[in-house]
């Protein structure tokens, strides 16, 4: 029996990734993000959501990608992995998939960072797989920790 992985695929700068929907909550649309002094440029904010308290990070900011306006396709990915509960910014949300894990492989290590725990084919698109866990405790400009 083949088994299945579902992702939750997004795009950033015509790239495009995944993340197991285990580890996502939900998918908003953009609101608007109240501002935090002194922290990392790439979060944002914090954002009310329900009444939780959620830390709201640019992943195109943490990707060191060129900046982007926000657009309608402009989403908020609410992530709840590990401890980590956080909201990431993204371009657009483009589908939840289911993926067989036969066409999953691993990331070569030279080529990728410790955040990337696979690609694999979808369609037309090469999806890289995130660890969002590993994306806040790595350099995600290097990968390295």
């Amino acid at each position: 029996m083949v088994s299945k992985l579902q992702l939750v695929v997004f795009s950033l700068e015509r790239e495009h990734y995944g993340l197991d929907t285990t580890k996502v909550k939900e998918i908003a649309r953009m609101e608007e993000v109240t501002p935090i002094p002194r922290v990392p440029s790439y979060i944002e904010g914090v954002l009310n959501l329900r009444g939780q308290i959620l830390p709201i990070v640019c992943l195109r900011k943490r990707l060191a990608l060129p900046p982007r306006q926000e657009t309608t396709t402009t989403r908020i990915v609410i992530v709840d992995a590990e401890d980590l509960k956080v909201g990431l910014i993204v371009d657009a949300v483009t589908e939840v998939s289911d993926i067989t894990n036969a066409v999953v492989t691993p990331a070569p290590h030279l080529a990728t960072s410790s955040f990337v725990t696979g690609v694999c084919q979808h369609g037309e698109a090469l999806v890289s797989l995130l660890d969002p866990v590993q994306l806040f405790f790595a350099d995600a400009t290097t990968g390295v920790k």
